[in-house]
């Protein structure tokens, strides 16, 4: 089972598939919007405007959810190179109240929730204030493709008569500076964005010009000498380039979420091994370097990762503050590979054995500290010592703020700036002043920055304090009260109740048995979840993925589970047994979401079943007779198509559910109602098989009989018993059926009479009306409504015998007999029954009944008919004794002595 950490990581990876999913549909419903403006009415027009604001405000609130569960994730639960993340505890009752889990990051050493910290504000503060996505405006791309981007101003006249669609809604870039070129490389400074930072000043008309110098510079063999401004910007760029920052430099080949790791690491490695595979064979046929034939390369060049911009200072620094640094190593160095291989290139062995530095394995503080230490020192020997880039401060101004940003010292003209936001500067504090702050010194300095920007009153920042702190508890009411979670839509919801078991699975929140209150959070909240998820579903008509979605979120926490007994209440000092808790609101939910939908395919109910199966054998008898319900539905439903192949197999799979899967003490055998019309089938079918073969029989051989009832009659019966054949599961469990094996007897009668075995006919006839233990109880497999006609068959194959000559062996005669003595014993002892019901027999005054003259001139006929198979019987044991055992074996004989057939027909019949 994955820990609590992984089992939050993929929570968040789905919530932000959801974010992405309605962020599209909004503005796909925006687009269309604005398309059809003109054929649209007023009306129309506010019912558009209030669904996408509806839409809007779900979408804020799921943000909102997001940032709690991650930040939660970051603070509360154990990172991923803890041993302890692995198990999750057993689920119990009862409220305890808040308290931070004994694995909580906030004990951890200096520096171990730092790159977290800035991954989670740049994700979603600094991106949600408009900053984030600043070079994807067309705005700020036409400005950086201008000649002097560093002089560009944006042409407010223009954009008062633009729609804020047409222009980005991109007016300005606010800042300290005059020109938004120079703020938007502040915001990305501060940020700690540094590769988008080199990005943007690459662009700069003067680190152009400066370029240009360098390529003559190297191309005219260093004859030309190069201008202190373009050693200025050389300098800059391997600052910006080499900075080990607590969670990266913002290059596409690092975790810029926290979950790209996580997520992309199997395929990754998956995709290494098939290129490493294709490589080795495509060196062998000749293949350029065994590069991927099918892969359509995309157009650039890609640069090397790993080239030294500064001396001692690696490019990969930055992964020395992850918790995994070596596994960060080898999956950003993975997706570099990926890349040139989607560019038609090939590594270059120099960049790949520049930096030849193994990581360590788990997260070192004074490693990833004297690494960023030696950045800055280098930077301010070489920037503010040496007058390297003087020349540059001269020109540009602003470039020496931020350098005295990176290096530690804020300007005056950078700290007044108003427009900065609370999560800016507590970034530029972590990432360049204080990156082995403690854990618990986080929430502290953030309160600082929030009162100097006068954002501490805010809702969300009071939230966000609160769970810096360690506060679970704040966590679950949060998210309960006021981002969706009592709302009663389905997503909010769920996200509530499975971010209170992940706390609750890490011991920050405990729920302990209160035998004085039936309340349980946990529980309520599983259950609103659960009301949410059908409702919402219910009315989009996808009940059958409403009820999966319930079943699944339910299931962890229905079985009932073996819980260690209190040591304390234990007074005879004797080693108790595990005791069974069992969560009976769960098992109900699960119980009444499936049965109220009625599956529409075999597929669905099979899924269901599946994912029922396990929580059923751990003894959830309530989930079992929902599941029993749900096959029979199935069969229901193909036994109204006549398909009665598919109408057993669901019938024998909710008798599997019942008798298999449940625990002995829990498992029935009788009672359901998969049961119950299983053997009413079997009984059916065989009574339809055996009344029409004895109507066939009753004609004279020269008149045939109904062959098309007896053709119907066999099918149905053969394929009842060829689906139970075919059914591995619960063949063996039926050996012992007497319906299944009822059936069984008589498709065998009718096969063997078909052939004229007369002996195997009797033989099975005999198995149906001979008595036998069944269920400690003795008894017949055929039912009392079966007697007369299976020995209707019998006397018609005892006539025929009469009829026909006696047949020679070796010389003896031997007179033919089907049954043998002890089967014309049970033959006679179910007519005497027969007659005695019919009144033929009573002796008893108030129990007489007389049958009519022709039934009993019939019932004379069996009796004469059977008296005369007696009589063969008696004769061919006879010639048996004298003629051997291969005379007995032909004549069809029991391996019973005369005597002892003689005393069974003399003992009592009933």
């Amino acid at each position: 089972a994955n820990g609590v950490t992984e089992l939050s990581m993929e929570y968040r990876a789905a919530l932000c598939d959801c974010l992405v999913s309605l962020q599209q549909k909004l503005s796909k419903n925006e687009f269309e919007r604005s398309e059809n403006d003109d054929g649209k009415e007023d009306k129309d027009d506010d019912d558009d405007d209030d669904d996408e604001e509806e839409q809007a405000n779900n979408i804020e609130l799921l943000q909102l959810a997001y940032a709690v569960s991650h930040l939660t994730e970051i603070v509360l639960l154990p990172p991923l190179s803890d041993p302890g993340n692995a198990p999750l505890r057993s689920y119990s009752s009862g409220y305890r109240g808040n308290s931070v889990g004994s694995s909580s990051r906030l004990d951890g050493p200096p520096g171990a929730l730092t790159a977290d910290t800035i991954r989670y504000l740049r994700l979603h503060h600094v991106k949600g204030t408009g900053f984030g996505d600043l070079l994807e405006s067309p705005d700020v791309l036409d400005m950086l493709e201008s000649d002097q981007p560093e002089y560009y101003q944006f042409d407010k006249q223009h954009h008062s008569t633009m729609n804020d669609a047409d222009r980005g809604a991109v007016r300005d870039i606010p800042g300290p500076y005059r020109y938004p070129y120079w703020n938007l490389l502040l915001h990305l400074i501060r940020q700690g964005e540094l590769e988008q930072a080199w990005a943007v000043l690459s662009r700069n008309s003067a680190c152009r010009r400066a370029e240009e110098e360098a390529t003559a510079y190297y191309s005219s063999g260093r004859t030309v000498q190069m201008s202190p401004e373009g050693d200025g910007f050389a300098a800059l760029r391997g600052i910006l380039l080499s900075a080990p920052l607590a969670g990266g430099r913002g290059d596409k080949y690092c975790d810029s979420t926290g979950l790209d790791d996580y997520l992309e690491g199997d395929e990754l490695e998956s995709e290494e091994e098939e290129a490493t595979t294709r490589g080795a064979s495509g060196a062998r046929s000749g293949n350029r370097g065994g590069a991927v034939e099918d892969m359509e390369e995309e157009e650039g060049t890609v640069e090397g990762i790993n080239q030294l911009y500064m001396d001692g200072v690696p490019r990969k620094s930055y992964l020395l503050w992850e918790s995994l640094p070596r596994r960060s190593d080898r999956l950003r160095t993975l997706r570099f590979r990926r890349e040139l291989r989607r560019h038609g290139q090939s590594e270059d062995e120099e960049d790949n054995d520049a930096e030849a530095v193994l990581l360590p394995e788990t997260f070192q503080p004074r490693a990833a500290m004297s690494a960023f230490r030696r950045w800055q020192d280098t930077v301010k020997e070489h920037v503010f010592g040496g007058g390297m880039m003087n020349a540059l401060f001269r020109r540009f101004p602003p470039l020496e703020d931020m350098m005295q940003i990176i290096v530690g010292n804020v300007s005056s003209a950078v700290a007044k700036d108003p427009n900065m936001t609370w999560s800016e500067r507590l970034l530029m504090e972590l990432l360049y002043v204080r990156p082995d702050i403690m854990p618990e010194d986080i929430a502290i300095r953030a309160h600082v920055v929030m009162k100097a920007v006068g954002s501490d009153q805010g809702a969300f920042e009071k939230i966000v304090l609160s769970i810096m702190t360690g506060s679970a508890g704040q966590v679950v009411e949060v998210m309960f009260s006021l981002l969706g979670g009592a709302s009663g839509a389905a997503l909010p919801a769920t996200v509530t109740s499975l971010l209170c078991n992940l706390l609750a699975d890490a011991g920050c929140i405990s729920f302990e048995k209160d035998s004085s209150s039936s309340f349980n959070t946990q529980t309520e909240l599983l259950l609103i979840a659960a009301e949410s998820i059908l409702s919402s579903f219910a009315v989009q008509e996808e009940s059958n993925i409403g009820v999966r979605s319930v079943v699944r979120l339910l299931l962890p926490h229905a079985p009932p589970k073996r819980i260690k007994p209190d040591a304390s209440n234990d007074d005879d000092g004797e080693s108790s047994q595990d005791e069974i808790f069992y969560e009976p609101r769960i098992s109900s939910m699960i119980s009444e979401a499936i049965s109220h939908h009625l599956p529409r395919s075999d597929a669905e109910a099979r899924d269901l079943l599946k994912l029922c199966e396990e929580a059923i054998r751990l003894g959830s008898v309530r989930i079992a007779d929902t599941c029993e319900s749900i096959a029979f539905s199935r069969a229901v439903s193909h036994g109204s198509k006549s398909d009665l192949g598919r109408q057993v197999h669901w019938l024998l799979r909710g008798m599997e559910v019942q008798s298999s899967w449940l625990p002995s003490e829990y498992s029935r055998t009788v009672g359901f109602a998969s049961h119950r019309h299983f053997d009413a089938l079997c009984e059916n079918a065989a009574h339809s098989l055996i009344s029409t073969l004895a109507f066939n029989a009753s004609l004279a051989d020269d008149e045939g009989g109904d062959a098309d009832a007896l053709s119907v009659s066999m099918r149905v019966a053969t394929d009842v018993v060829d689906a139970v054949l075919r059914d591995d599961a619960m063949a063996s469990v039926l050996k012992g059926h007497v319906q299944a094996n009822l059936l069984k007897h008589v498709v065998d009668i009718a096969v063997e009479s078909a052939r004229g075995n007369s002996s195997a006919v009797a033989e099975n006839i005999i198995h149906c009306l001979k008595e036998t233990k069944i269920d400690n109880a003795v008894t017949t497999l055929a039912s009392p409504d079966f007697y007369l006609e299976l020995l209707h068959i019998s006397s018609v194959i005892l006539s025929r015998e009469g009829r026909s000559e006696s047949v020679q062996f070796e010389g003896s005669q031997c007179t033919k007999c089907a049954f043998g003595v002890d089967g014309m014993n049970v033959l006679m002892t179910r007519l005497t029954q027969v007659l005695s019901w019919d009144g033929v027999m009573c002796s008893h005054p108030l129990l007489s009944k007389k049958p009519n003259l022709e039934r009993e001139k019939y019932y004379g006929a069996l009796r004469l008919t059977f008296c005369k198979g007696l009589t063969r019987a008696f004769s061919s044991v006879g010639h048996s004794a004298g003629g051997g055992p291969k005379a007995s074996a032909n004549c069809g004989v029991q391996n019973f002595t005369l005597e002892e057939q003689v005393d069974l027909m003399l003992s009592p019949c009933i």
